[in-house]
């Protein structure tokens, strides 16, 4: 059941960064393309295609880093879990170590 949700996960976190990347691709190409047609001119779709790259991988790195963000709190909420009953369970066999010798 594990397995079905990590390949779950994994799909809907590859078809967000598909969608992120290529909508700002798209449409600035097709409004740089427009813009080149009305006017006559090659600049607006180079200009509006980098302008495009430029959103595409700022929207990639914010994406991505939300995904590994709540992943990385989950686990280290899990290590700061085991920390405590870690100690816990040393400062029991020292009371415990402490009562016998008593």
């Amino acid at each position: 059941m594990k397995n079905n949700n990590m390949i779950a996960k994994a799909l809907v976190m590859f078809l967000q960064i598909t969608i992120t990347m290529l909508s700002p691709l798209l449409v600035c190409g097709w409004m740089g393309y427009m813009l080149d047609k009305r006017f006559h001119t090659t600049l607006w779709f180079l200009g509006l295609m980098i302008l495009g790259v430029c959103a595409s991988f700022r929207n990639f790195f914010h994406l991505v880093r939300g995904f590994y963000e709540k992943d990385l709190k989950d686990e280290n909420a899990k290590l700061a879990y085991m920390e405590d009953m870690k100690r816990e369970r040393e400062r029991r066999f020292k009371e415990d170590k402490k009562d016998s010798q008593e």
